[in-house]
């Protein structure tokens, strides 16, 4: 059993430096231009925003700032993840409840009024669970606690994906490389051209049904993530097989828990005690829910990571410093404007530019740091980009819409390997032909996860 470590202060990674006078600031600035004169839809950086100086400036405030929230932290935040705990348990309790019940109640509004609340507070449960307390749980925002069960080693949320993998894929490859073409996979999530630096391909005409699948089936796609993502970054390992096999078995062995609660064991136990109506209702109220939160959870993801001028980086500097990942996080995150219950049910990720800068900081204090982080970002004349949530979906939308279809050079540039193409084509084809019985209908990345359980 792995034991989390003694209580710390937590302490700033960033270097003690001399922030620099408003004069020097202004020097520097001279010497480049500044990020707001670039607001050119979906923009490209090939380079480092601000001079070192600068970047290790702002690093000092944000730091600074950092600390002095890591150096509060007691009772008052350990009893709110605890009441969010509750919360989630406690509704959860209260909807299957309702869903059971509503199969037995006599006239047909009463059942449907039954299920539709069941479902409802299911669904709040279900984004509740994922969203504060699952996301920013694992992301050891509250391992300074030693709580025996809320903590990032031991927490694991209530979707098909195994905590291991997602922290993999998350917190470490995500984290460290965002917004980074090659680097960082959950640009496009293997699936959807969201930039120039994606070459064009033929299948990206379909971006738009190709995200519907995506946001019907997040904790899907999620749960599959990590297996595309490590069968590449170990292939050259002696290790490989077995490091995909354990992640695999891993990966089966929860979606076999999930699934057998939400639509097996759940809607029998209702069937059984209930009559069949109770079972069907839980069991349609289970998916429901499921697709509800799926949804949301897609939403506020890409509204944080995919607006118009959330910017992808082509490549990561070798002498990047605390600074410029700071810089790189804010330029490569977007704010969504709303409500306390509204940050809440996104678990804070609509201060997802205050998550990406600082992620080890429980998220209940995003809101109350916000105003600070943008006058830093206004005083370093980087963009802090917000806007409500209509506004920041329906940007995240049209960008994905434009990415579907090819450019002049790109459609030019496609037919010119077209031959090339062709002969992979016919090797694929080869390939499939290969494919037994239903393996021939799952996506490749399945097919991969299945032959590595052996």
């Amino acid at each position: 059993m792995r034991l989390l470590p003694p209580i710390d202060t937590a302490h700033s990674a960033v270097p003690v430096l001399t922030p620099l006078s408003d004069a020097q600031l202004a020097r520097e600035s001279s010497e480049q231009p500044t990020q707001s004169s670039q607001q050119t839809p979906y923009p490209t950086v090939t380079q480092a925003p601000l001079p070192k100086a600068q970047s290790d400036a702002l690093a000092v405030e944000l730091n600074a700032l950092y600390e002095g929230v890591m150096d509060s932290l007691g009772s008052d935040d350990a009893k709110y993840i605890q009441r969010i705990y509750a919360t989630v348990v406690y509704s959860e309790l209260v909807a299957r409840g309702l869903l059971a019940v509503a199969g037995r109640m006599s006239s047909r509004r009463s059942q449907i009024g039954a299920w539709l609340l069941g479902t409802s507070i299911l669904s709040f449960s279900k984004i509740l669970n994922n969203m504060e307390l699952g996301h920013n749980v694992m992301h050891g925002q509250y391992d300074w606690m030693q709580h025996p069960h809320l903590n990032s080693q031991k927490f694991d949320w209530d979707i098909v994906c195994p905590a291991p993998l997602w922290q993999h894929s998350h917190n470490y490859l995500h984290h460290t490389f965002t917004n980074i073409v090659g680097r960082d996979h959950d640009v496009g999530y293997h699936l959807i051209r969201v930039t120039d630096e994606q070459p064009w391909t033929p299948s990206d005409r379909y971006n738009m049904f190709s995200t519907a699948v995506l946001a019907f089936g997040f904790e899907w796609a999620v749960a599959f993530h990590d297996i595309q993502i490590s069968a590449d970054e170990y292939a050259d390992s002696p290790d490989l097989h077995k490091i995909m096999q354990q992640k695999s078995r891993a990966l089966f062995a929860k979606i076999g828990r999930q699934v057998g609660k939400d639509y097996i064991t759940l809607p029998a136990i209702a069937a059984m005690t209930l009559g069949r109506r109770s079972g069907l209702s839980t069991l349609s109220g289970n998916m429901t829910a499921n697709t509800v939160r799926n949804l949301w959870t897609w939403a506020v993801i890409f509204c944080g990571h995919f607006t118009e001028q959330a910017h992808i980086y082509t490549h990561l500097d070798a002498d990047e410093s605390k600074g410029d990942w700071y810089v790189r996080q804010i330029l490569g995150s977007s704010n969504i404007k709303g409500n306390k219950w509204f940050h809440i049910l996104t678990g804070n990720l609509s201060h997802q530019i205050e998550h990406h800068i600082f992620p080890d900081m429980p998220a209940s204090h995003y809101a109350r740091i916000s105003p600070q982080v943008k006058a830093i970002c206004h005083k370093y004349d980087l963009p802090y980009n917000t806007g409500r949530f209509s506004t920041q979906l329906r940007q995240v939308i049209g960008r994905i819409h434009h990415f579907s279809k090819p450019s002049e050079q790109e459609w030019q540039a496609y037919q010119s390997v077209s031959a090339a193409n062709a002969t992979h084509a016919h090797k694929s084809a080869s390939e499939s032909e290969i494919a037994k019985g239903l393996n021939r209908f799952l996506p490749p990345v399945v097919r991969k996860a299945i032959a590595y359980i052996w």
